[in-house]
Parts: C-alpha cells; structure tokens; sequence
C-alpha cells in the first residue's frame, strides 16, 4: 500500500487522533490545547499556538467518527458517514501552491484548525477506501488494546498496531499457552 506524502499525513494524524482516547480503559491523552498541537506538529502541521478550548472539544469529538471507518468492512457505510461529516463541514475543494507544491485543501477557506484537520483527515480516510485499501484500516488485535493502525505492510497482514508492544505480547502468550499444552 502506497499513500502520498500528503494522503498519509492526515491518515496517521487520524490515527494519532482516535488514539489519543483509549476506548479499553477511557484514558484520554487529548486534555490540553498544548497536547493537541504537539500531536498535529509530529504529523508536519503547522501549528503556531496551542490549540483553543473549542478547537482541541472539536478535534476530541472528532474521534468517534473517524474510529468507525477502521476495522469496518462496511465500506459503504463508511463512506456515507465520511462524506455527511464533509457535507457538516461545507468542505470547499481547492488546488493551491502556497507552500511551493501544489496539492488540496478541503476545508472552506479561514476555517479553524480544527475544521482544517477534519476535512483533510476525512478526505485521506476517503481516499484510502477509493483506493480499494480499506481492510488495511485495521483495529489492533491485542488483547487489551483497541487502537486503530493502518498496515502499510506489502502483504497487508498486520494484526497489531505495535510489534513490539501488542504484538510481542501475543507471541509470548501463544508460546506460554503451547508450553502449558505439551506439559
């Protein structure tokens, strides 16, 4: 799976986003305008102040939304509620070079932050399923975890958002329970 620098950039940002809710224990890493711009920073946004109270509520209500889209092989569903969250939105295509290299915006031009993120995340997810990639939107199969990848891999077998986290800890599992069963 290949996406463009720009289709995944916001990909991952939705990512980054939904993860900041750990919906298996609701800790919440996304309580501070500072936390949000640091999380959109990491994924080249740019971002000259921390967030606003109502930019950072936006960005957290956000999540919910986006989460939906992973893990569901209902892709028109997917879809449908992707493309009501740009219609909210009064998404306003748009070419533009302001930064030397032409690529989209989405949003309507001076929307907020926050707005900005949703659309160009919304477009990325979109995207991705346009591609006919959507069951590399995949939900981490660890046991105690629910967070939301994409597997980029080339045969798009990932289970686990983290090999070294979820997934060692599967293996180590599997290896303990194998070893119960042959003694």
């Amino acid at each position: 799976m290949a996406l463009s620098d720009y289709t995944g950039r916001a990909v991952l940002t939705a990512v980054d986003l939904i993860n900041s809710h750990d919906v298996m224990t609701g800790t919440d890493t996304l309580t501070s305008g500072v936390e949000a711009t640091e999380l959109l920073r990491r994924r080249g946004w740019v971002v000259d102040r921390p967030l606003s109270a109502a930019n950072l509520q936006r960005l957290r209500g956000l999540r919910p939304r986006l989460r939906f889209v992973f893990g569901n092989p209902a892709a028109r569903k997917s879809v449908e509620d992707l493309n009501r969250l740009l219609h909210e939105l009064q998404a306003q295509p748009q070419l533009t070079d302001h930064d030397g290299a032409w690529h989209w915006h989405y949003a309507r031009p001076k929307a907020p932050l926050a707005e900005r993120v949703a659309t160009t995340c919304a477009i990325a997810l979109l995207t991705v399923i346009a591609d006919g990639d959507t069951s590399r939107l995949k939900v981490c199969e660890g046991t105690d975890c629910a967070n939301v990848f994409v597997d980029a891999s080339r045969p798009g077998s990932r289970r686990f958002c983290d090999s070294k986290g979820c997934g060692n800890r599967a293996h180590v599992s599997a290896y303990r329970e194998r070893k119960k069963q042959a003694t």
